[in-house]
């Protein structure tokens, strides 16, 4: 099949049409996607439960064979460093941006010595998302679909997890690549990465990036009511700020999804001003194209009392949020 590629900062997302067709999706069809920006680090030793509990935001010890947890790996000033999927096979995996890897596995491993823990990334195996829009439409095949929120299933070709009701994470083993897309391929209903993306955002799922590392407390995100905190758990590494900002703060900001038009580039991270160009209102966190004519989804961080028009930072226009 023949790629096209988008550039959202420094990551680059796949698309097997132009962008114009492949945000064109069925809602009453299921689809399978490309997800080549994702990897997976593996995480093994008798001691990788308790070394990941004192790293992530979500209590690992709830992990187990029929069930995943979403959580951030944050700083110590509480920042968000990664978002993760985290999941117990024969050893503990987490699903991460291929992007993010390197520097994640460098600030795991400055613990794992201590605690024999051994880290890895797994090549044989590639990740998809999945769509299921329609339950009599083409499922994957010798695939169980959780019916739950981070139900898990695990088969010989790899494993099956569900992050909401209707998308689902597939890790397959190379070997069985072309079994598994081949169906959908023929149906055309295989897309590239970006109209996954797409449809996170519609949902407030948003993504960091290289540059946005260290940039955002998990409360901007929304995280602390997505499931990837849990505020019972004891100690982690972050877990003062977030649970002072959780407790104690009065949070001005909401994340929110809006659709615009702007002729300039921008990137996730850019800051947003009121028109004067005076007063920080709040932050871009993610986004993804929607057309080739400037259009764009994006999710914010932003204040609840926000103006309906804003300036990007570096620009001098103003740009309208037409909320989704």
């Amino acid at each position: 099949m023949n790629q096209e590629s988008y550039v959202i900062n420094t990551r680059v997302y796949n698309t097997f049409q132009n962008i114009n067709q492949e945000l064109i999706l069925n809602s009453n069809k299921n689809y399978l996607f490309d997800l080549s920006y994702l990897a997976i680090l593996s995480i093994e030793g008798n001691q990788a439960e308790s070394f990941l509990q004192g790293q992530l935001t979500c209590d690992v010890r709830d992990i187990n064979h029929t069930t995943m947890r979403q959580g951030a790996l944050c700083n110590l000033k509480g920042r968000i460093q990664a978002l993760l999927d985290i999941v117990k096979s024969t050893t503990y995996q987490l699903i991460l941006p291929t992007d993010l890897i390197a520097d994640t596995q460098t600030s795991l491993s400055k613990v794992a010595m201590l605690s024999r823990v051994q880290l890895s990334i797994k090549n044989n195996y590639k990740v998809y998302g999945f769509y299921l829009g329609n339950k009599h439409d083409k499922l994957l095949p010798k695939t169980h679909l959780p019916t739950e929120k981070y139900g898990l299933s695990i088969n010989e070709n790899g494993y099956c997890y569900c992050i909401d009701g209707s998308h689902f994470i597939i890790i397959s083993s190379i070997a069985n690549q072309d079994a598994l897309t081949a169906p959908f391929i023929s149906n055309q209903q295989f897309c590239g990465s970006l109209a996954w993306h797409y449809l996170r955002i519609k949902q407030a799922k948003v993504e960091i990036y290289p540059n946005t590392r260290g940039l955002f407390l998990p409360h901007r995100l929304e995280l602390h009511n997505q499931g990837y905190i849990n505020f019972n758990k004891g100690c982690y590494k972050g877990q003062e700020i977030i649970a002072r900002t959780h407790y104690r703060a009065k949070l001005k900001h909401h994340l929110a999804v809006f659709t615009i038009k702007i002729e300039q580039p921008f990137n996730a991270g850019d800051k947003l001003f009121d028109e004067s160009a005076q007063r920080e209102v709040g932050e871009v966190i993610d986004y993804c194209p929607l057309s080739t004519d400037g259009e764009f989804l994006i999710a914010a961080s932003i204040l609840h009392d926000h103006p309906n028009k804003v300036i990007i930072a570096g620009q001098q226009q103003p740009i309208t949020l037409e909320k989704r």
